[in-house]
């Protein structure tokens, strides 16, 4: 066939909103066109796929190749989307299977050689996948993230090798094993304590009442008085957090970080901003502005 489809995901904050990848190949002078509202790192997607393709001993279609990421008003940025579009060239071109490509969205950059990379935000893109009824495969350096996603199937592949054999039912891929949770009594003993605290009897019962009713708690004092140790102990005395929380807040660092704690990633975190932040440095927001 000469036009293939296949899906993945966008990042958008902690949203990832699908990509449709379309991809058709035609008679003509030897091109590759990416419209869709691509970034820089987007378009450079053509010459690390072709690298890539070569290396890993496929052809690339000497012919007119016209990708087009939908929807068209969506931005789309970073090198998540190497996998999806190989995929796709090697799909239009009749090299592999496209009767599995409904099943399955596609995320990861890479190399050269046709070896995956990882990406940011992969546990948003296997939440969505996991909504609409579509299997994740990403690289081996997101499968432990993934894996946080008990109820979502995952595969993860070392290579875009990998990949193309198990669409052409050569192999198999292995799947995200679930990293095992740490219960309450399973997890290492807390380092921060109010034993540390020595006097502010009044601000130790209002963090135990404020743990208790989930209430809100507004620290005033001069400098030095102990806000922040105070403040620290209040996440060590609220309970774990649940299945969803959890997984919220792993969404929230898999976007700004290379790796999650896996081992404590149930525990309520603690962000202590500088004293002198203003309230847009704590909020955050603004337009991102990327050039083309």
């Amino acid at each position: 066939m000469t036009l293939a489809i296949v899906y993945s995901r966008a990042s958008i904050g902690v949203e990832a909103p699908l990509v449709t990848i379309e991809v058709h190949i035609s008679n003509g002078q030897p091109k590759l066109t990416i419209v869709g509202l691509p970034e820089a790192t987007v378009k450079e997607a053509g010459d690390r796929v072709r690298s890539a393709l070569l290396n890993a001993n496929f052809i690339y279609p000497p012919q007119r190749i016209t990708i087009n990421l939908a929807p068209a008003d969506l931005p789309k940025e970073g090198g998540r989307f190497d996998l999806p579009i190989a995929i796709g060239i090697l799909a239009a071109s009749g090299q592999i299977d496209s009767d599995l490509l409904k099943q399955f969205e596609f995320l990861g950059e890479l190399a050269l050689t046709g070896h995956l990379r990882g990406v940011h935000g992969a546990i948003p893109a296997v939440i969505s996948a996991d909504k609409a009824k579509r299997q994740m495969i990403l690289a081996r350096q997101n499968a432990n993230e993934a894996s946080l996603v008990s109820n979502a199937t995952t595969y993860y592949a070392g290579s875009l090798l990998d990949v193309v054999n198990m669409l052409n039912k050569r192999d198999k891929l292995p799947i995200c094993q679930q990293i095992s949770q740490n219960s309450i009594e399973n997890r290492p003993l807390v380092s921060r304590d109010l034993t540390d605290i020595i006097g502010q009897q009044h601000a130790k019962r209002a963090l135990m009442i404020a743990a208790a009713g989930q209430h809100n708690l507004l620290f005033l004092g001069p400098p030095g008085t102990g806000k922040t140790m105070l403040a620290s102990r209040l996440a060590d005395l609220l309970p774990e957090m649940s299945d969803q929380e959890a997984i919220e807040t792993a969404s929230v660092t898999s976007l700004v970080q290379n790796e999650l704690n896996f081992q404590n990633w149930k525990q309520r975190p603690f962000r202590a901003p500088h004293h002198s932040a203003s309230m847009v440095a704590l909020v955050g927001g603004g337009v991102k502005v990327t050039n083309n």
